[in-house]
């Protein structure tokens, strides 16, 4: 990628580390679990010569340390809008995957004047699964605590959640993934978050979901919930894509991106 900028941003408590490439309307990707701006290196690299296409390590992750403050979705989605306020980015495209797809929803909700839209990858809405997360838990848990250190923890959790990703990454991505273990246990110990159906109702920015067709069937079970309240929203089934869409079916997500970054410009 040409001309790369990479900085660290003041927040309340921190400094989060962007890396922004390219130019013209903006995007800014959002990563899930224990993962880093760098998920979104190939993204980045796929849009830029259309957007501006910026990533950043969430607080307590890899490159921004997690300063003071408390981990909920609030205080996430609260860290992507004044980031957003404090580059002048607004408004912007959002696109995040799994638990950056539920930060995500959180920022529709509570910011929709900094966006013009947002593609939600899976987002990790446990608690409006079917069984409410029940049989999700009971399969994760037990295995999380089993393991004998925490970084082995994080394989067990991408073991369950993408496996397929999980062996097709080079052990030292996976390590990058490994020391952010901190932020496993703290994001699996946050307050639960699942918006209301008159919450989702009164969304009034458009939402691409993404759902891969081969993923774990708890996260289409969430879209398939959430999508048809939310007004104008629509669902696309990534053919061959496990829950990390944009890593396991990279074409087709940066194609339905920039068609829907076309659509809400």
């Amino acid at each position: 990628m040409d001309d790369v900028r990479e900085q660290h941003v003041p927040v309340e408590g921190t400094e989060l580390f962007v890396r922004d490439v390219g130019s013209g309307p903006a995007i800014v990707f959002v990563h899930g679990m224990c993962g880093d701006a760098d998920a979104w290196l190939d993204q980045q690299a796929r849009l830029s010569g259309r957007y501006r296409c910026l990533a950043y390590d969430r607080r307590g992750h890899s490159r921004s340390p997690f300063g003071t403050g408390v981990r909920t979705v609030q205080a996430h989605a609260d860290d992507l809008a004044a980031l957003v306020d404090a580059m002048g980015l607004a408004p912007i495209l959002l696109v995040g995957s799994s638990g950056g797809a539920r930060i995500g929803l959180d920022v529709v909700h509570r910011y929709p004047a900094v966006l013009r839209g947002a593609v939600l990858s899976e987002p990790a809405l446990i608690p409006l699964s079917d069984d409410g997360g029940a049989s999700f838990v009971a399969e994760l848990a037990p295995a999380i605590r089993a393991a004998p250190t925490p970084q082995a923890a994080v394989d067990a959790f991408f073991n369950i959640v993408d496996p397929r990703l999980w062996a097709a990454l080079p052990e030292e991505r996976k390590d990058r993934f490994r020391a952010n273990h901190v932020e496993l246990f703290g994001d699996l110990e946050m307050p639960p978050y699942a918006p209301t159906d008159a919450e989702l109702a009164a969304i009034s920015v458009r939402i691409r979901f993404f759902v891969g067709a081969d993923s774990q069937p708890i996260f289409g079970q969430i879209v398939r919930r959430v999508a048809p309240l939310v007004p104008g929203s629509d669902v696309v089934e990534l053919p061959g894509a496990t829950h990390a869409t944009y890593a396991t079916a990279p074409d087709a997500f940066a194609g339905e991106v920039a068609s829907f970054a076309g659509a809400v410009r």
